[in-house]
């Protein structure tokens, strides 16, 4: 090979090598973009005959929603009917008045390490409504404290940026010091938690993208 085929062989290898390592940046990145679309539904699994049901959604006294779930097939985690239910995604509208969307799928967060403090504290949360003299407002904002995705940090948000449910005349409807209080019995507790005969668990509803997602309860059997 002469010097000048040996110059321009050595250059395409650079080239290539130039190109390659950009072509694997690109990928990296679609990958991270992916998973962040992902999050709310993260090392998740689907719902068998799941994946494209009906929800109608209400607001409740005792938690946040009353959702009433429909077209679900056979499995062994959720059956059609009205359930307990809690916003997940703070930052997203949703209608809460008999509001139906359809084509939802659905995943089971039983087992999902991400998933355990929230689950404990479904487990606890009638406890709590007693002991500490709360409201549904305060767990509901100890679940968005809970999920990190959208991040929530209750002492950085403003009031007027909560949903209107959070506020009445320009004043709190809930205790700060009691949601804290909460997420502190969590903490201390949840690393015990096992998924038994009989325990509650997040089923997520994952509605269409510019929809809040919402989870809601059902009990192992």
């Amino acid at each position: 090979m002469s010097s000048i085929q040996y110059k321009y062989s050595a250059l395409f290898l650079i080239l290539a090598m130039v190109l390659f390592s950009v072509s694997c940046d690109d990928v990296m990145d679609a990958n991270d973009d992916l998973d962040s679309s992902l999050q709310p539904v993260e090392n998740v699994v689907p719902v068998e005959n799941g994946d494209s049901v009906s929800i109608t959604v209400n607001r409740a006294a005792a938690s946040y929603f009353s959702v009433d779930v429909q077209d679900i097939g056979s499995n062994s985690i959720i059956v059609n009917g009205e359930r307990e239910s809690w916003c997940i995604d703070w930052q997203k509208p949703i209608d809460s008045n008999g509001g139906q969307y359809s084509n939802v799928k659905l995943y089971s967060t039983e087992n999902v390490r991400g998933w355990q403090r929230l689950n404990y504290l479904l487990n606890i949360k009638d406890d709590l409504l007693e002991d500490l003299d709360i409201t549904y407002r305060e767990i509901q904002l100890a679940i968005w404290s809970l999920r990190g995705f959208p991040e929530f940090n209750l002492s950085e948000v403003a009031l007027e940026d909560l949903p209107s449910r959070m506020r009445s005349n320009g004043e709190p409807t809930f205790s700060h010091d009691k949601v804290d209080e909460i997420l502190s019995i969590v903490e201390d507790g949840y690393s015990d938690f096992e998924y038994e005969s009989g325990v509650l668990y997040a089923v997520i509803a994952e509605t269409p993208p510019d929809v809040q997602t919402v989870i809601v309860v059902v009990e192992k059997p």
